[in-house]
């Protein structure tokens, strides 16, 4: 068994493709997937996930992605709150959220504001994060250290789409209850990230897509689904010198454990 934890199953890539998408996904072994929410607008199409995918387990994220924090952030922030608190029970994580320099610098003391509402959020709600961090490891720790002080400890989640080095690795352990999101960045350049992976806890490990973007190399030219997601888990296993069913009973029970997911 293996868990998604993190596809953008709503994108309108999948829209013509569900059934296609659903029996690859169940064939690889892929029951659960859990699906990032990006803003306002994404909070129905998530909903309307759950009645095209009958024989996957869909959960849901809720929050704003950096890239979308723009100058109506607080407006879009104060949506979701509401959202939230009538539809609590339908999420298991406030994400994706964090800090994209990336595309745009000139948003980064609004991205800074909107992250730590939302750090708040999750500490409130008893809920993880999920953590969209590019080009600003170096921004990103600072305010989670200090959201982590600020509540005594209690923000857990995860670095979707972990694109640090070991230094990083070692800062993120250090702050606490986090975890590390590997998907098809790591089957690319090998001779960088497979170090990396050797260095992180495996009790630490999730397996993710990110689809439909970041394809495996094996797929490269195509847009990435639930399915090609064992292509890192057999990265996984080669790093890590295990069978690929050990890597997805590892990989789903630290999901379970970040999430709440039962068994």
């Amino acid at each position: 068994m293996f868990i998604d934890t993190h596809c953008h199953l709503y994108d309108a890539y999948f829209q013509d493709r569900k059934h296609e998408v659903e029996g690859r996904a169940l064939a690889a072994g892929i029951q659960t997937i859990l699906l990032p929410n990006i803003n306002v607008d994404s909070l129905e199409a998530l909903d309307n996930v759950q009645n095209h995918y009958a024989g996957l387990r869909i959960e849901r994220m809720i929050g704003l992605h950096p890239c979308y924090v723009k100058e109506d952030w607080r407006d879009q922030l104060d949506q979701i709150e509401a959202h939230y608190q009538k539809n609590a029970t339908n999420y298991l994580a406030v994400g994706e959220i964090g800090m994209d320099l990336y595309w745009d610098t000139s948003t980064e003391s609004m991205q800074v504001e909107a992250l730590n509402r939302q750090l708040d959020w999750a500490v409130e709600w008893d809920l993880p994060v999920a953590l969209h961090v590019r080009n600003s490891f170096k921004q990103l720790f600072p305010v989670l250290e200090e959201a982590q002080e600020r509540h005594n400890g209690k923000l857990r989640g995860v670095f979707h789409c972990f694109s640090g080095g070991k230094k990083q690795v070692k800062r993120a352990i250090r702050l606490g209850d986090f975890y590390f999101g590997i998907g098809g960045s790591y089957t690319m350049n090998r001779s960088a990230t497979d170090v990396v992976l050797r260095n992180i806890p495996k009790e630490r490990l999730l397996l993710e897509t990110d689809a439909p973007y970041l394809t495996p190399k094996s797929y490269q030219g195509n847009k990435n689904e639930p399915s090609f997601m064992i292509e890192s888990a057999k990265v996984m296993a080669e790093v890590l010198e295990m069978t690929l069913e050990s890597v997805g009973d590892m990989t789903s029970r630290n999901a379970q454990n970040l999430f709440g997911l039962d068994a």
